[in-house]
């Protein structure tokens, strides 16, 4: 979502159109934000619930033209786009998700956020003008919500060919980079079990990138597997680099809609195998690469995929690279689109200039 947030502002900007950004972050935490609310990160999925700051809120609101705000499970976004509405404010919701995933945390807490989806979620997903980042999200608010989302493909930042991946010998290990978010969503863990597969017919090495609940776990087994090397959050452009620096990336969600790792790996043309969720199976345009697609929850499956890309690493560096060359043009006019979506929108086009909150 945080990706998301700053794509879309980057590109809006770009087309002229002023941006100022909402969020919420624990008190005392650094923020790119221009407005922060303070908020306590809750269970073990760390949803964050508002602790404060309705007066920040509501005055972003009567300032903006238009708001849009990120995801119907959360409170935050929720009342933004109620107040909104209450203010005669155009209000776009954003959906990041299937809505397929199950709730982390106790049943208490999985309840408490089931019954704000269905209630003021669904208030707010039928009072604005809901829109999708991916085409099974799209089907997840019918679905969930009964309302019809608009598509709008993800918004890539801009990214570049990769022409820097290190060749692959037979005798050299696999070099395997991971990023992401280390919830159970993410499930870096299978990337582990993946690996160990992997390691009894070639030599590899696992990169975890990335922070949250799991880092723990992960560092423990790290401590017996001195293959796995668990390096903590990177910033994006360190990521970029990264990725490009090792053999292949690998993502293996079990809950996810855009899978953004893995549009932007792909994207640059780096070999990349990941879980058969959320949009992701889209991305692998060609057939020969479709198979590096494989069913979450299978280590065996993630394995062989692994073992086959490196078996002929060469000429699937060509055949992701032409894959890429695709994707790319797919969403080189998202900029476009997600401003005129904004711009359409409003009552008197030439207010534009006014702040959009995003958060």
């Amino acid at each position: 979502m945080e990706e998301f947030i700053d794509s879309s502002r980057a590109l809006l900007e770009e087309r002229g159109v002023q941006t100022r950004v909402l969020a919420c972050r624990l008190p005392g935490q650094d923020t790119t934000a221009d407005a922060v609310i303070p908020t306590r990160f809750v269970g073990r999925s760390s949803w964050p619930l508002p602790t404060g700051g309705w007066r920040t809120l509501w005055g972003e609101v009567s300032a903006a033209d238009a708001v849009v705000a990120n995801n119907a499970r959360h409170l935050l976004p929720v009342v933004a786009v109620l107040l909104s509405r209450a203010r005669g404010r155009v209000a776009f919701l954003v959906v990041h998700g299937s809505g397929a995933g199950p709730y982390e945390g106790s049943l208490a807490f999985r309840l408490a956020r089931f019954f704000l989806e269905r209630t003021l979620g669904r208030l707010a997903m039928r009072v604005s003008r809901p829109v999708s980042v991916s085409r099974i999200g799209v089907e997840g608010a019918r679905r969930l919500y009964g309302v019809q989302a608009s598509y709008l493909p993800y918004p890539l930042r801009d990214v570049s060919p990769d022409s820097s991946s290190p060749s692959l010998e037979s005798d050299r290990p696999m070099r395997i980079t991971w990023v992401g978010r280390l919830f159970p969503e993410k499930d870096p863990l299978l990337a582990v079990a993946a690996v160990e597969i992997l390691r009894r017919r070639r030599e590899a090495v696992l990169d975890v990138y990335g922070d949250g609940p799991l880092r723990s776990e992960l560092e423990q087994l790290a401590l017996q597997r001195p293959w796995l090397l668990v390096h903590g959050a990177r910033s994006w452009e360190e990521v970029q680099v990264l990725q490009a620096g090792g053999h292949a990336c690998l993502a293996t969600s079990v809950a996810d809609n855009v899978q953004v790792t893995v549009l932007e790996a792909l994207s640059r043309g780096i070999p990349t195998v990941s879980t058969r969720v959320g949009d992701a199976p889209s991305y692998y345009l060609s057939s020969s690469i479709r198979h590096l697609c494989v069913p979450p929850r299978d280590p065996e499956a993630m394995a062989d995929a692994l073992l086959d890309l490196a078996s002929s690493y060469e000429s699937f560096r060509s055949l992701f690279a032409a894959n890429a060359a695709i994707l790319r043009v797919r969403h080189a006019n998202v900029g476009e689109a997600l401003a005129r979506l904004l711009v359409e929108a409003l009552p008197n086009t030439e207010s534009a200039g006014r702040p959009f909150p995003v958060g």
